[in-house]
């Protein structure tokens, strides 16, 4: 890189963005995108943090921990890490396979946790290996969570109309809801001082930094702008 620091000074500012430019981030990646109006991202957005937020302090009342390893013991969902993270073309970082199996890739997180060490040491508290690999778990588990009450869930009961005709109509669930709420729900859990989302950046940066790039562009371009003064507290 040209600039010894360009990872550190666009970690640093990744850190700064707030929930709602976060938010605009995932729905600017979702199939539905055109479907939503701007006002109502902005509400769902909202909507999708409680919804992750207030789950996850039920998780940690119901079975007693906030270890968030424990808790995928005590919700009996086999975790398991595995080596290899490029399938075909995609770069594959977790995946949650119903009803309970989670797979977490772990070269992609030492990577990462390098990486930081090695071009952003000044952050190197906030992005240890263990830290991220818990990061992670906790972001799958939510969608564990998502199915086990799918019912009441707002990430499942909030749908979008996609066509109505003669009285029919067709809709469907938004996949950035889920996103959003999991982060918030792995946010909560882990007692982060920051967004979750920064993990799109950072696990992609050691594969293919132009891409990690542009993730960048794109995040803080959908924002318009909107930083956070500092960051806050949400333990």
């Amino acid at each position: 890189m040209q600039n010894p620091n360009q990872l550190e000074d666009m970690i640093e500012t990744l850190l700064q963005v707030d929930d709602q430019a976060w938010g605009a981030y995932a729905f600017s990646r979702d199939v539905l995108k055109r479907r939503i109006r701007p006002e109502q991202i902005a509400k769902m957005t909202d909507e999708a943090i409680c919804c992750g937020k207030n789950y996850a302090k039920r998780m940690i009342a119901h079975y007693g921990c906030k270890d968030v390893r424990l808790l995928a013991e005590k919700m009996k969902i086999k975790v398991q890490f595995v080596p290899s993270s490029i399938t075909g073309n995609r770069i594959l970082f977790a995946c949650y396979t119903p009803p309970d199996h989670i797979a977490i890739m772990d070269e992609p997180i030492r990577r990462a946790a390098l990486l930081v060490s090695q071009e952003a040491p000044g952050l190197v508290e906030l992005f240890r290996q263990d830290d991220i690999m818990n990061t992670i778990l906790g972001h799958e588990i939510f969608h564990a969570v998502e199915d086990r009450y799918e019912s009441e869930m707002y990430t499942r009961t909030e749908k979008i109309v996609l066509w109505h005709f003669l009285g029919l109509k067709n809709c469907s669930k938004v996949r950035a809801l889920s996103e959003i709420a999991a982060m918030s729900f792995t946010r909560e859990l882990n007692r982060l001082d920051y967004s979750p989302f920064i993990l799109d950046f950072l696990l992609y940066f050691s594969y293919d930094s132009s891409g990690a790039e542009s993730i960048y562009r794109d995040v803080l371009g959908v924002g318009s702008g909107r930083c956070r003064e500092a960051v806050e507290d949400h333990e």
